[in-house]
């Protein structure tokens, strides 16, 4: 009986010292600083995966600062985001907002929440627990100006119409000029290449759409 007790006890403090390692863990500066979301929304800002083909596309792109502290993101260009649309299931990439014809991506400081550091940097600057947005619109045409295809009569017969976006933002890196660049988390700058097809603190996931 007394042994039985004993290993209770053992079984019962290491389990709690494993759950305080976890909570410093979870909490420690190592946690990630920033989190990015995309929101695929029709023209009057409403969440949807349904387009008919002509229709405006909005991306609302969300970064969060989920720290308790000021914090700054450096940038070395003017060109402080992207978005990238995919094929479904494929890293074929259709459209990226930097390079758009109809220049419908709104990059550098004229989206009003980047300024000039006085090193030549571009940043943006955080609040604690603050959040800052931009919306790019899409008009449904891909890279060369020509409108994406859309979902066939028998949609069941193909993927065509079917697409995936990402966003982010292009991070230099978040220590301040002079630090190293944080190219493995942010953004591409041009097409993505399948291996940057991947969520990061700087990056969302892939949300799916559909064009009819």
């Amino acid at each position: 009986m007394q042994r039985l007790f004993r290993l209770i006890t053992g079984i019962s403090i290491a389990l709690w010292l494993l759950g305080a390692s976890n909570c410093t863990q979870n909490s420690n500066a190592a946690a990630p600083q920033f989190v990015t979301t995309l929101t695929v929304q029709n023209s009057a800002g409403q969440p949807t995966v349904s387009f008919a083909q002509g229709d405006t596309v909005q991306f609302l792109l969300t970064i969060r600062n989920r720290t308790d502290q000021a914090q700054k993101l450096f940038f070395n260009s003017d060109e402080l985001l992207n978005l990238a649309v995919v094929d479904a299931g494929t890293a074929t990439v259709v459209w990226t907002c930097d390079n758009d014809t109809t220049n419908a991506c709104i990059i550098g400081s004229n989206h009003g929440t980047a300024s000039t550091s006085g090193s030549g940097f571009n940043e943006i600057d955080f609040q604690p627990f603050q959040t800052q947005t931009v919306t790019v619109t899409w008009n449904q045409t891909d890279d060369s100006g020509a409108q994406v295809p859309v979902v066939p009569n028998n949609p069941g017969s193909s993927s065509v119409g079917q697409y995936e976006v990402m966003g982010g933002f292009t991070v230099f890196n978040t220590a301040g000029p002079g630090s190293g660049a944080d190219s493995g988390s942010s953004m591409a700058q041009g097409p993505p290449t399948s291996s940057q097809l991947f969520p990061s603190v700087y990056r969302s996931t892939l949300s799916a759409f559909t064009i009819n």
